[in-house]
């Protein structure tokens, strides 16, 4: 059996964060690392 690991790399920027394997080329999951709750409650009519 093989056992070869790869590294898992994050980058938690300040915009969006960043996740992917040691060696690769390009990240496999972006998304955005803004995270909150709104400031006034949602009204809705109807």
């Amino acid at each position: 059996m093989d056992d070869e690991f790869a590294g898992i790399v994050i980058d938690n920027g300040s915009g969006m964060c960043k996740a992917g394997f040691a060696g690769d080329d390009a990240p496999r999951a972006v998304f955005p690392s803004i995270i909150g709750r709104p400031r006034h409650k949602v009204r809705t009519s109807g």
